[in-house]
């Protein structure tokens, strides 16, 4: 008798592993809810939906924070549109759906939109992808800088995230220094726990705006926040200092704003849950997590 519940005892524990390595989804909408659970990643994203007071007016703050538990086997990756033999990969602008149908990640979410400053803008910022060297110059952290200041958010590795001032370090170095992507928009949201007091300031583009913001707590985990605000007559959207105090929240150590606006964008299995705008932005890359069906 003992010797049958021994085995009935490992069939069960040998069953419980099998289904441990069995990714797992959960699609909820209706309730703002999207999970997906493997040995290699996880990822969790909570809608949430609030009446705010802006002015006389009441508006909608609607906003998704993902969290994310990468690892080596399956970490950050960048989807970006095919290089030509004039302009490198990212430069041609094309709708989030496509740049989904390139690789069919499971989550995606909008960058630095660095091809758009690659056709239009004299300052591009430091920007490399898969250890490839793609712009270059940036601002001069001296001086007062325009909108966006360029601000940088390189990724190692071992998973580990850094924020760095725009001019901080030159592409080389980057590389140097084992930087495998350098996302470069700014500001600076949070450094080594702190937050950048600049954004605190109500002064330092007191906008409400659709945001994007990535952000990490360790090594492999991640924090990535998308938050509408237009059409502006609905929605409310957020301040820097709002981004800022909740990534903080959220145990962020680092955090860089990413572009918002109509760029902003988060997929999560081959869908569209969040915006900034009921327009989306063309877009040349984007922030990747997982493969969709695996």
């Amino acid at each position: 008798m003992r010797r049958c519940l021994t085995l009935c005892l490992a069939a069960l524990l040998l069953w419980s592993g099998c289904l441990a390595e069995t990714p797992t989804l959960m699609e909820d909408p209706e309730n703002g809810r999207w999970e997906y659970h493997s040995d290699a990643l996880t990822i969790v994203i909570d809608q949430a939906s609030e009446k705010v007071k802006v002015g006389s007016a009441t508006k909608t703050r609607e906003y998704c924070v993902a969290e994310i538990w990468a690892s080596p086997e399956s970490p950050l990756y960048p989807v970006m549109t095919e290089p030509t033999k004039k302009r490198p990969a990212g430069y041609k602008l094309v709708s989030p759906e496509l740049l989904q149908e390139k690789a069919h990640p499971l989550f995606a979410m909008s960058d630095d939109m660095y091809g758009i400053r690659l056709q239009k803008y004299d300052y591009k910022g430091v920007v490399i992808r898969d250890g490839e060297i793609l712009a270059t110059k940036t601002r001069n952290s001296a001086k007062k800088r325009a909108w966006p200041n360029l601000d940088t958010m390189a990724l190692y590795p071992d998973g580990s995230m850094k924020t760095y001032v725009c001019d901080a370090y030159t592409a080389e170095e980057y590389l140097a220094m084992g930087a495998q992507q350098v996302f470069s928009f700014g500001p600076i949201l949070i450094s080594e726990g702190e937050i950048n007091p600049e954004v605190l300031n109500p002064k330092y583009y007191p906008y409400n705006e659709p945001r994007v913001a990535l952000g990490m707590v360790e090594p492999w985990h991640y924090v990535a926040l998308v938050v509408r605000g237009r059409p502006k007559g609905s929605y409310a959207g957020v301040h820097l200092d709002w981004m800022a105090q909740l990534l903080q929240e959220k145990g962020c150590v680092e955090a860089l704003n990413l572009d918002g606006g109509q760029t902003a964008t988060l997929m999560f299995n081959g869908k569209i849950i969040e915006t900034g705008d009921k327009g989306l932005r063309s877009q040349g890359s984007m922030i990747c997590f997982g493969k969709i069906g695996e």
